[in-house]
């Protein structure tokens, strides 16, 4: 039994809700029936960003994180979980803006270091020749999961090859858990290559299977499960449609996840405290208790 619900245990998971489930449909060997291993992975990371988005609205501090960067004349790498930007220092801990149209480097100006622009995944300074290790404090967003299979010479000591559906970007899967379904073991990814190489604290074989774990906080994970099946089962060739319950108890059990998680029932948010009343005769007649709080409003 996985120790996690990495993406190859709901791979298999799903598979058994959509009522196509068989070793070698998991694995790949056999393609047959209405729902692929590519589909269904797809929505298992769809349900993951959903999920995120949730998350982030509520407690945004779960997923911050500090990097220090190093530029390469001026142009710095971010992060492959980098996902919103909250702070941008240099090397004497000033913070730098953003900059706008108008305030881009001109052919006769030096620019400046204090501000920087976003090109694909680089911040880039206005002043060139800037190769300083600055510090980025950003909002993390969850990596896509992938599973597979170890190709042939791809074993090792401290290392394994993933299989072709994995990202062929260098540092993608950096501090990402892998598990290795074969050999029921984990291993955190200490660096990993273009060349889908994943260092790791283990041993692998050719021919282990492995599946990824999220980075979302792991109380978390079984709803990414449960939300990619619901959105599977919406497709017009699933057996068994999902009906209004299956929806609201996937909207209460998200809510329940994130009550324990980030609070308990006694946690009143502010608004509910001084909007939520009651009508006009309920205060007249006594005043309207708040739970958990311990008083009452008149």
């Amino acid at each position: 039994m996985s120790t996690y619900q990495n993406c190859y245990t709901m791979l298999e998971l799903i598979r058994r809700g959509l009522r196509q489930y068989s070793t070698a449909l998991v694995q790949g060997t056999d393609t047959s029936g209405p729902f692929h291993n590519d589909q269904i992975i797809q929505h298992i990371n769809d349900a993951q960003r959903a999920i995120h988005a949730l998350l982030f609205r509520r407690i945004p501090h779960e997923f911050l994180e500090k990097a220090d960067i190093t530029g390469s004349d001026s142009v710095f790498d971010l992060p492959w979980d980098f996902g919103t930007l909250r702070e941008f220092r240099d090397d004497d801990g000033v913070k730098v803006f953003p900059s706008g149209v108008s305030q881009l480097p001109t052919d006769s100006g030096t620019g400046s270091d204090l501000l920087y622009y976003r090109k694909g995944q680089t911040l880039v300074l206005n002043k060139s020749g800037v190769n300083a290790t600055y510090t980025l404090w950003y909002y993390r967003k969850p990596r896509e999961l992938t599973m597979g299979q170890v190709p042939s010479g791809g074993g090792g000591t401290n290392t394994i090859k993933l299989g072709s559906s994995a990202k062929a970007i260098a540092d993608y899967y950096n501090g990402m858990t892998l598990e290795n379904i074969t050999k029921d073991t984990c291993y955190e990814i200490t660096d990993y290559t273009a060349a889908r190489i994943a260092t790791i604290s283990g041993t692998s074989d050719d021919s282990d299977w492995y599946g990824m774990v999220s980075d979302l906080p792991e109380p978390f994970h079984h709803l990414i499960l449960s939300r990619a099946l619901l959105t599977l089962r919406l497709l017009p060739v699933s057996l068994e449609p999902p009906s209004k319950l299956d929806l609201e108890m996937w909207v209460a059990d998200f809510n329940d996840t994130l009550a324990a998680f980030a609070g308990d029932d006694s946690d009143v948010a502010s608004e509910d405290i001084w909007c939520d009343y009651a009508d006009g005769a309920a205060i007249a007649s006594g005043g309207v208790n708040i739970p958990g709080q311990g008083y009452t409003i008149w």
